[in-house]
């Protein structure tokens, strides 16, 4: 049987879960963000992003990347037609997946945007490019101007009560007869223990108390529904973590155990720093005794053509 597997379905009208309600009063928020070192970590000032920017962010979001690809096994999803003659890629992280498809159509101009854009590498083609960005102040792009815009794992990045007003952005700068493309994940498991469905209890009341949504993955089919996109689907791409998902499953287990780490000066206010770092000692052992597998899901839809 194969170690990770693929599910296509139709993307509901709307989703199971009810949206979450508007970001918490100031008083609610996570701890001030700051250009300051805590416990060895770089936090971004002024901005809603949970987790740290720096070196270790760097290689976590690497693992991420390789982890995803092991088992999308294409970086573009969404079905495009033709020869794409420009492709935007927002919140680009480390900038790999922009130079994996720059490589790959070297014929077409892939820009890639984030608060804090990467190194241009000597590897990087030249038909790619990074700019600074922050989509939550409007992308500095005119309308209808990419064939393919790609988002990809912005939970910890964007609020829920911004989320409508970014898909819309995104909307906007997509030629008509283009693709949308949003990748995100949450607290999706198959055959989870009760670590993990403690973690991830832990952390959905995290993310509502920060003011982010934990299932925004189930949300956005109705977000870009509501922005007039069509042709809107979901795939959904399952591995099992660690050895059990070859690859794939090591790079992610790496990854999210990174993750979680990453977050445990701010989840000490739900938890004792102590038993957080022993659960998730724990958690390796349980996600390989269940044969835990953990979700992705690919949202793609189309903007109508102009009438």
């Amino acid at each position: 049987m194969p170690l990770w597997g693929l599910l296509r379905r139709k993307q509901r009208t709307l989703s199971a879960r009810a949206p979450l309600s508007p970001a918490p009063a100031q008083s609610e928020s996570p701890p001030e963000q700051e250009h300051a070192v805590r416990f060895q970590r770089r936090y971004l000032e002024d901005v809603p992003y949970l987790l740290p920017k720096d070196e270790a962010e760097i290689d976590r979001l690497n693992f991420q990347h390789y982890a995803l690809m092991s088992v999308q096994k294409v970086h573009i999803v969404a079905p495009l037609e033709g020869s794409p003659q420009a492709i935007l890629d927002v919140g680009c992280g480390t900038g790999l997946w922009a130079r994996e498809v720059g490589h790959r159509i070297p014929n077409c101009r892939v820009v890639g945007v984030d608060i804090e854009p990467p190194e241009r590498l000597p590897t990087t083609p030249i038909n790619v490019q990074f700019l600074a960005s922050d989509v939550l102040k409007g992308l500095p792009f005119d309308d209808n101007s990419f064939d393919l815009v790609h988002q990809r794992l912005l939970i910890s990045a964007i609020p829920v009560h911004s989320w409508p007003a970014v898909v819309r952005e995104l909307v906007r700068v997509t030629r008509p007869g283009g693709w949308l493309q949003l990748t995100e994940t949450g607290g999706y498991y198959h055959r989870p223990g009760p670590l993990s469905l403690r973690v991830s209890g832990l952390l959905d009341r995290a993310f509502e108390r920060w003011g982010f949504d934990p299932y925004i993955a189930e949300h956005l089919p109705m977000y870009l529904q509501q922005a007039g996109v069509h042709e809107v689907e979901t795939y959904v791409y399952s591995v099992v973590l660690g050895e059990g998902g070859g690859q794939g499953g090591r790079l992610l287990q790496k990854d999210l155990l990174a993750l979680l780490h990453a977050l445990s000066e701010r989840m000490a206010s739900l938890i004792a720093r102590e038993e957080w770092q022993h659960m998730l000692e724990a958690l390796p052992a349980e996600w390989a005794a269940h044969q835990t597998a953990f979700q992705f899901h690919v949202t793609v839809g189309r903007k109508p053509a102009a009438s």
